[in-house]
């Protein structure tokens, strides 16, 4: 009961309470992991909505996450000068970009547009410069896929870019841009660009990190009372 032995059990005390609550946290984890992908399964199974039946829901207020997943279409012609590629995307372990391309939507006035990912490029044919070698199809097009938010504050260097930033990409093409972007389905076609890999819709690691914190709780539970009792058997007076 000496001050620095309180002090001590005080500190130990806390940690255990720490643990405890981080295994906690990673359980409630889980469950919203859980429950995101049981949301992206139901989304699957919806039919496609055009994209307009879709933005109708956020005038009534509800916000873009509630959209994320939807499938739409929409139709418009793409503007190839307008186009980013996101880097550092890789599928089935080769690494590249994704080519991300705005599409003037048809009838809308004034002009606006909808940024689409459609899809995967190997670097290793984005360096070479060609875009041809996954340019769009000319003309009015139908594109189906399904609806994402964007992140802010985007990074990069020149048209490489680490996020879709919806304001961002406003600015950099001088149009204004839809508050959600649409991941393109698969097209199909064996040339570029691939579709974009299918989102892992795992538990993650969140029980097996649940696990460790509780094990360290435990381990604190039992081995800090069994090192005082050692401690005070081979030394009677540290109490």
């Amino acid at each position: 009961m000496r001050p620095a032995w309180i002090a001590s059990h005080v500190l130990v005390a806390a940690l255990l309470v720490a643990t405890t609550n981080l295994g906690f946290w990673q359980l409630r984890r889980l469950d919203a992991r859980q429950d995101y992908n049981a949301r992206v399964v139901a989304r699957a199974d919806e039919p496609v909505v055009a994209l307009a039946t879709a933005f109708g829901a956020l005038t009534e207020g509800r916000p873009p996450e509630d959209l994320r997943h939807v499938r739409v279409t929409v139709s418009g012609t793409w503007d190839v000068a307008s186009e980013v590629y996101l880097a550092n995307r890789s599928r089935d372990g080769v690494p590249g970009v994704h080519v991300v391309t705005l599409l003037r939507i048809e009838g809308a006035r004034p002009s606006v547009g909808v940024a689409v990912d459609r899809g995967f490029v190997p670097r290793v044919h984005y360096l070479k410069g060609d875009r041809s070698a996954w340019a769009p199809a000319r003309g009015e097009v139908e594109v189906v896929g399904s609806l994402e938010v964007g992140r802010i504050g985007e990074r990069g260097h020149g048209s490489e870019v680490d996020r879709i930033d919806l304001e961002a990409l406003s600015d950099r093409w001088g149009i204004p841009v839809a508050s959600m972007w649409i991941r393109a389905a698969a097209n199909g076609s064996a040339g570029w660009p691939a579709s974009a890999p299918a989102e892992d819709l795992g538990d993650g690691p969140h029980l097996s990190y649940a696990v460790q914190w509780f094990v360290f709780t435990l381990i604190g539970l039992g081995g800090y009372p069994l090192v005082l009792y050692r401690l005070a058997r081979r030394d009677p007076g540290v109490a």
